[in-house]
């Protein structure tokens, strides 16, 4: 269980047994009834919703793995300040993947920049450029990768534990976004794409390209 998420489970377990008691010392009487079990559903999609796997992580220099669960909705080329020619890969994360986000390649982090904006639909064309955004840019001797978690219209918080200077390995854990986003990762054009659109990726796990 991902520790980012212990006081949404205690909030949202304590409504829940508060109800419950209402409920059942009420006489099993509607009014509390429905509302009790609609917070133990919602319950047991916030544990779901905070789950964290253990993965293994097969590292290699030459890859480049995907930050995050989701959906590719999007890969384009553009020229990037950080990384110059390159590819933009998209992943859209909905509520049900788990959130816990990965760092792509192994290296040292040459800035973490906080873009505050707006919180249109995670799925929106121009949510990357105007959505509340967390970015990363990373590099080390063979590459430099530039990835960001995008706030959406429900995640309002983005967790990022990663500073400038710190060193990194391929796979580590490093945050996560609350309730449905949507994450930008900037390769190297040089490097072969492994995915494309509409491919569901698995962090730290899916390869999304690599270098020949």
């Amino acid at each position: 269980m991902a520790r980012e998420g212990y006081s949404n489970i205690v909030f949202v377990l304590g409504l829940t047994l508060i109800l419950t008691t209402i409920s059942f010392f009420s006489g099993g009487s509607l009014h509390w009834k429905i509302p009790s079990m609609v917070s133990a559903v919602l319950l047991l999609f916030t544990l779901y919703f905070f789950r964290d796997p253990e993965r293994e992580i097969r590292i290699d220099p030459k890859h480049i793995l995907s930050p995050g669960d989701g959906v590719i909705v999007e890969i384009k080329e553009v020229e990037d300040d950080f990384v110059g020619s390159a590819w933009k890969i998209t992943m859209f994360l909905s509520p049900l993947n788990v959130h816990i986000n990965r760092v792509p390649i192994s290296g040292k982090i040459r800035f973490v920049k906080y873009k505050y904006g707006a919180f249109k639909a995670a799925f929106a064309e121009d949510a990357s450029e105007v959505n509340e955004q967390s970015v990363v840019g990373l590099e080390n001797d063979l590459m430099k990768v530039k990835f960001a978690q995008v706030a959406g219209a429900l995640a309002r918080r983005i967790i990022n534990y990663l500073r400038e200077e710190d060193e990194v390995i391929q796979g580590d854990r490093y945050g996560l976004i609350k309730f449905g986003s949507r994450m930008d990762v900037t390769i190297p054009r040089v490097a072969q794409l492994m995915v494309e659109l509409k491919e569901p990726v698995r962090g730290g796990i899916t390869v999304l390209a690599k270098l020949d």
